[in-house]
């Protein structure tokens, strides 16, 4: 009790210790000042509680709910961006993307981006790197991901996923979503088949919503961009007036007129049986042409009929690169505080390629001016005006020789669809076996009024929008387009003199009156690429079948050259070597692809590549056990992609400009 008692101290004072003896000395604070050293010894500590629960929220929302990625390269583009440079082009001010992630693969810079090719007008856009800061590599888009989307509900086909890279667990990969568990997938012409996997029955087409087609195009051409060169040059507009055998552009039917602010055709009021067509001829001026033009010269003698094939031609992989000692003193290092660089006094910036004494290469493989394969899924949108004595708007898109076409009766706004291989009329044909020659729908298009239309052939079915609004029909706007082509027959077809067919594969018509078109915009659906192995690159074609075929080795080039020439088109070999592969699917297991097929390495052919450092022997076997599998398993999946919340920003006129544009969800 005793010894107890000596322990107790007084509850009002606080003991502190001192000297050897360990006195207690007094606290000789007023009650003022003990009671404001609480309150300031209280808010430090809940201040730092309020920093560590912070920072254990943090982890936990991004451990589990959301989490910011940045995009390192162009395999998602155009719908996601890597580094990249940005180019307005400086003939029809069209604004386009080129990928710069080679810049970025190494500890040094060996290759420099010093220009890139315009989708729309195809001009060579040489970079100011010296003058212009916009002309800088900008990093890729930042994107925020749920990563809980995947807990409360399953994933979806064509989400954009990101998940851990089965050859690799601790790199993330950015895909979109095209197989789903127990499908058997299959890649052929461009389009994604599925079928259930182990059971014998028939495969389908995988046919994307409106809303994700219209999120996944690529841009071909829009008449509201015209280069003033071209204009003053007289080269053709690649949209002309047309009737059928002819060959060359009728003078009593549209009349065109090019300006700075876009292209506006008009056709006056005449016979009212007499259709007017308009139709869209796919070429671009050589370089040999620009230069005539830019100096002066006239190219008015070029055929406004001559055409080549729509090709799966990405701006994005034209970067065109040199040899970074031609263009700085000092190969630059990529490492965070590297500095700046100075440039090679033999650099022009900005100026023509030809300074570079033949070092420029067009993309990974020098090839990427143009595209290695054809693409016949096109989407049309037109501005349009029509007189009140107007009677009939006709779309047309065309593939493989089969007209798509799409008839308006401006009377009473009904549109009819229907499919035609010369003379014979094909059928639609829906999920449920049902067959119709034509399928019919109501619009808001009507005679004296202006209206856009949107149409398109894409993924065996046919659309139509009026004033963005999508036209239901009475009947299935789906077909199989295998039943109307082989897998050998399904070529592009031209007729010289009668039909150019897919040499001018978008027509836009008229009958009975009036009218005025005030813009053509043409896009082409994505082209997945057909191959399991990306060793030599990733395209279609099996080289070594087309080598027996042609009894002659065929390159790339020779591909492309094709591509030009109608006359070739029904004679080449290459058609028949198009691959399909396939790839099942088990319970848990997803089909990633990228939208930027030819450039992407995705679950078609990343099996067995591109390991990560070599872990322990007791960690390899469990890492990658997926590494030689063309699927993610469901373990791997990280979660979706929802929005580019922070692109780059600008870097002038005023620095760190937000970038505006490409603030949005992600489809």
């Amino acid at each position: 009790m005793t010894r107890n008692s000596k322990k107790t101290s007084d509850p009002g004072k606080v003991g502190k210790t001192t000297g050897s003896k360990g006195e207690s000395q007094a606290d000789d604070r007023t009650p003022e000042q003990r009671f404001g050293d609480s309150i300031r010894t209280s808010a430090h500590r809940e201040t730092v509680e309020a920093f560590v629960v912070a920072f254990v929220l943090a982890l936990l929302f991004r451990a589990f709910v959301a989490e910011a990625f940045v995009i390192p390269t162009g395999s998602m583009a155009p719908t996601l961006m890597g580094a990249h440079k940005d180019i307005d082009c400086q003939q029809c001010d069209h604004r386009f993307q080129i990928g710069a992630s080679k810049e970025r693969r190494g500890p040094y810079q060996d290759d420099t981006v010093v220009a890139g090719i315009c989708p729309n007008c195809r001009f060579v856009n040489n970079l100011d790197l010296a003058d212009d800061s916009n002309a800088t590599t900008f990093n890729g888009d930042r994107i925020l991901v749920s990563k809980f989307a995947y807990t409360l509900s399953e994933p979806e086909r064509w989400d954009v996923i990101v998940f851990k890279f089965p050859g690799n667990p601790k790199q993330n990969y950015i895909k979109r979503l095209v197989g789903l568990p127990n499908e058997t997938i299959s890649v052929m012409h461009g389009d994604v088949y599925a079928a259930p996997t182990g059971q014998p029955v028939g495969e389908q087409m995988l046919r994307k919503p409106a809303d994700k087609l219209l999120a996944m195009r690529h841009h071909v051409y829009d008449s509201d961009q015209q280069p003033d060169l071209l204009i003053k040059s007289n080269y053709p507009s690649r949209i002309q007036p047309w009737r059928e055998n002819t060959s060359a552009p009728p003078t009593d039917s549209w009349a065109i007129e090019r300006s700075n602010e876009g292209l506006v055709a008009k056709v006056e009021p005449g016979d009212a049986s007499k259709t007017h067509w308009l139709r869209y001829f796919h070429r671009w001026p050589t370089q040999a042409q620009w230069d005539s033009a830019a100096n002066g010269g006239t190219l008015g003698s070029v055929d406004p009929y001559s055409s080549r094939l729509i090709t799966d031609f990405y701006s994005y992989d034209c970067y065109i690169t040199v040899p970074s000692r031609d263009v700085y003193e000092k190969t630059p290092s990529n490492g965070r505080w590297s500095g700046s660089t100075t440039f090679n006094p033999d650099y022009q910036s900005g100026g023509p390629l030809s300074q570079f004494r033949g070092d420029a290469r067009f993309g990974e493989r020098d090839l990427a001016d143009d595209g290695l394969h054809w693409v016949g899924d096109l989407i049309i949108e037109s501005d349009v005006t029509v007189a009140s004595e107007c009677k009939e708007l006709t779309l047309e898109l065309v593939e493989a020789g089969i007209q798509y076409q799409c008839r308006i009766d401006l009377e009473n706004g009904n549109a009819t669809l229907s499919i035609v291989d010369g003379e014979q009329a094909l059928e639609f044909s829906g999920p449920d076996g049902k067959t119709s020659a034509t399928v019919t729908g109501s619009t808001a298009a009507r005679a004296g009024d202006s209206f856009s239309v949107r149409y398109s052939n894409c993924d065996d079915q046919l659309l139509l929008w009026i004033d963005d609004s999508l036209v239901e029909f009475d009947g299935p706007t789906t077909f199989d387009a295998r039943q109307f082509r082989s897998m050998e027959d399904a070529y592009p077809r031209y007729r010289n003199g009668v039909h150019p067919l897919d040499a001018g594969p978008v027509g836009i018509a008229v009958r009975g009156g009036a009218a005025t078109i005030d813009r053509v915009k043409i896009d082409r659906d994505k082209y997945y690429v057909a191959t399991d192995n990306s060793s030599f690159g990733i395209f279609d074609y099996d080289m070594n079948q087309l080598f027996q075929l042609a009894q002659q080795n065929v390159s790339f080039r020779d591909i492309q050259a094709v591509m030009a020439r109608p006359d070739l088109w029904e004679q080449f070999p290459g058609w028949q070597t198009r691959r399909k592969v396939t790839f099942p699917l088990a319970e848990d297991q997803f089909f990633p692809m990228g939208d930027n097929s030819p450039e992407s390495l995705d679950a078609r052919c990343w099996a067995g590549t591109k390991l990560g450092n070599r872990l322990p022997d007791r960690f390899r076997d469990q890492a990658y056990m997926f590494a030689d599998a063309s699927y993610v398993p469901r373990d791997l999946l990280v979660g979706k992609a929802l929005m580019v919340f922070w692109p780059h920003p600008w870097n002038s006129p005023v620095p760190f400009t937000p970038n505006f544009d490409r603030f949005r969800f992600i489809r």
